[in-house]
């Protein structure tokens, strides 16, 4: 099983640089992300197969419809419209107290590479015990307010790319292959430039 996954890496991943920060992306599980509280159903069952590094994600994907909270409102959307560039998943938790402060740094990584690159929150926990709309409405948590949209109830999410312990960022390529999980400290322009420069044989 090891060496058909490496062997598949290897051809995702066919440069050395590319092969070099997926090595380093895998690696990167920080004791700063924080563990679900044992209510959070993480133990529950999981009937979705876990995608695997350098494996596209299943078509469900794309046409699954999720509750996402966006611009204020809850709309039902399927993430069609996220197929075809890179994008990175945010898993988060309102009771997470690492995980919010990420979001104005998405906001700004949206600004700075426009369409080239997508982003997604994700609340993957069914009974959170805080409305997801509420951290980006109510004043007590006003700096943690984002223009990045969010999915809620994302239970199919989290069994497709499985975690322990939030934050956790997924990162899919322009072709929907899984090229890594990381905590956020992966998370930066020189990740992101890379991700972007491979695009499908290197178009920006």
């Amino acid at each position: 099983m090891m060496k058909l996954i490496l062997y598949n890496l290897y051809k995702a991943f066919k440069s050395k640089r590319a092969r070099a920060i997926l090595l380093c992306w895998v690696s990167m599980f920080s004791l700063s992300a924080q563990t679900p509280r044992k209510e959070s159903g993480a133990d529950g069952p999981n009937p979705a197969q876990p995608v695997m590094l350098g494996f596209r994600v299943p078509e469900e994907f794309w046409s699954h419809e999720f509750m996402i909270f966006e611009n204020g409102k809850y709309t039902n959307q399927t993430l069609e419209k996220y197929r075809g560039k890179p994008l990175i998943l945010d898993f988060w938790a309102t009771w997470c107290t690492s995980c919010m402060p990420n979001f104005p740094k998405l906001d700004r990584f949206k600004e700075l590479y426009g369409d080239k690159i997508n982003f997604l929150l994700v609340n993957s926990y069914d009974n959170d015990t805080v409305k997801v709309g509420d951290i980006f409405t109510v004043e007590k948590y006003a700096k943690y307010r984002t223009k990045t949209p969010s999915i809620v109830l994302g239970s199919y999410l989290k069994q497709l790319f499985p975690h322990q312990a939030v934050p956790i960022f997924v990162w899919l390529d322009d072709f929907g292959r899984l090229g890594a999980t990381s905590t956020s400290d992966f998370l930066n322009e020189n990740q992101l430039e890379a991700l972007i420069a491979r695009r499908k044989g290197g178009k920006k």
